[in-house]
């Protein structure tokens, strides 16, 4: 299998996109990845990073309007390694949960599940209510992975980055793609 999506909704937590895909074009060998954002996401890139979709600049990443449902990653004939949603609003998490597709990324989330490929949901929200749990149990049954987007700090970080960087690490260990800059535990003593 060939191939990651990635894509962006609308709750808080532009900056975990947008560094995913900075990593992700690090990597040697690079990726095959394409990504999309919703429309509450190009607000929220918006008032978060001062960045317009339409001016997000990965050389060799396809960016993929949110409208296309004829899209590849729309297939379950694509042979896609891997989704992520990061951040994952609450309205798509529970869409998805309960098999509403209302766009590409729904619809792609629904393909990965039903084909028991790898569908990773970054949540960012809190706090929880009980129909959130509920949905996220949900997904997880059907086979996603939850990960929220809790920084760790045993690697003491030294910026909001770092912070940042300690969930891209999580989420590029569970696509298994490789990279030498993850920050790892070590032991002190």
């Amino acid at each position: 299998m060939t191939g990651y999506y990635i894509t962006m909704t609308g709750a808080s937590g532009a900056p975990y996109f947008l560094r995913l895909l900075e990593r992700l074009q690090q990597l040697e060998p690079r990726p095959e990845v394409s990504f999309s954002l919703s429309d509450a996401a190009r607000r929220v890139l918006s008032d978060e990073m001062g960045q317009k979709a339409q001016d997000l600049e990965f050389p060799g990443f396809e960016q993929v309007p949110v409208k296309d449902i004829g899209a590849r990653v729309a297939s379950g004939s694509s042979l896609n390694a891997g989704m992520v949603i990061v951040p994952c609003s609450m309205s798509t998490l529970c869409a998805i949960a309960y098999g509403i597709t209302e766009n590409l990324i729904h619809r792609a989330a629904s393909v990965q599940l039903k084909e028991g490929r790898r569908l990773i949901v970054v949540p960012r929200e809190t706090p929880l209510s009980l129909i959130h749990l509920r949905a996220m149990v949900q997904l997880k049954e059907a086979g996603a992975t939850i990960l929220p987007a809790m920084p760790g700090f045993y690697h003491q970080p030294e910026s909001v980055m770092d912070l940042v960087d300690s969930v891209v690490d999580r989420i590029l260990d569970q696509l298994g793609l490789p990279d030498a800059k993850i920050q790892r535990w070590k032991e002190t003593t």
